[in-house]
């Protein structure tokens, strides 16, 4: 199974350059076509937060539109960018969410167990995962313990060394790791926020970030250094799930040279 991880749309109204700077919405239009071209072609497309920018239902309606485009089956969970009732409002009769009041989402495909976890906070940066979605995480993990299971939020649950993202994290990752305790068949976690690929382990579990196919948070370690961020080459993650594990793939995006070939018309390296 190959799974495409799209996160930090950041869509604005009208197509409003974020920042000032940023075209978020011909960023997203070239992810969606590459994506779309993609041999083979994903069965999932999972977007990890900040679809919007603001939240506001113009935002959404225009974002629909984009996402509908997509050729593969299109899972969402919400960033702290993100208003839930809205996002639920712009999606209602194409895309649902398996908890009422959380955008949380669980199904079984291609021999894994996929769980979306909403941890936004309404008028806040940080994460964090409410007590009902706990519960509900419990209850899907011990209900699917005989296949793996691959997460997907918006926050990680580990600090990066970015210090301005880093107080932004998931703020109650202690609780989630005591639900996780119990279920040694979570394979790893997927996350966004960061906007940068980063792979780390937490607990001795994978965590994934996505990178940004529009603007990038600017790797400076310094704890000091200011929020900034940075035009890196677009780029999107691709997942290949396998009985035997997972693996990761960085995916460009911005035009790259090649593919060029390593041998000659006689099968011989080229010297």
């Amino acid at each position: 199974m190959l799974i495409a991880q799209l996160t930090d749309l950041h869509i604005k109204q009208s197509g409003k350059l974020a920042y000032k700077k940023v075209d978020t919405l011909g960023c997203l239009r070239h992810a969606i076509h590459h994506i779309n071209r993609l041999k083979p072609m994903p069965d999932r497309v999972i977007i990890t937060g900040d679809l919007a920018d603001f939240g506001t239902p113009d935002e959404y309606q225009l974002l629909v539109a984009e996402l509908q485009r997509l050729k593969p089956v299109v899972r969402v969970i919400p960033g702290n960018h993100d208003n839930r009732t809205h996002l639920r409002d712009a999606l209602q009769g194409w895309l649902a969410f398996d908890t009422p009041v959380f955008c949380n989402f669980s199904e079984h495909v291609g021999g894994y167990q996929l769980i979306g976890l909403d941890s936004s906070v309404p008028g806040q940066p940080y994460g964090m995962l409410s007590q009902a979605t706990l519960r509900w995480l419990d209850e899907q993990l011990s209900a699917t313990q005989h296949h793996p299971a691959l997460l997907f939020m918006h926050h990680p649950p580990m600090t990066v060394g970015l210090q301005h993202m880093d107080v932004q994290n998931l703020q109650n990752s202690d609780e989630l790791y005591q639900v996780l305790q119990s279920h040694p068949h979570v394979a790893g976690i997927v996350v966004g926020h960061i906007h940068r690929p980063i792979v780390a382990t937490w607990h001795r579990i994978p965590v994934w970030v996505g990178p940004s196919h529009s603007h990038a948070v600017t790797l400076d370690l310094d704890p000091q250094a200011p929020a900034c961020f940075s035009l890196e080459p677009g780029a999107i993650q691709l997942f290949r799930l396998e009985p035997e594990g997972i693996c990761s793939h960085i995916s460009y995006i911005d035009a790259v040279e090649g593919p060029y070939p390593f041998f000659d018309e006689n099968h011989c390296l080229i010297d």
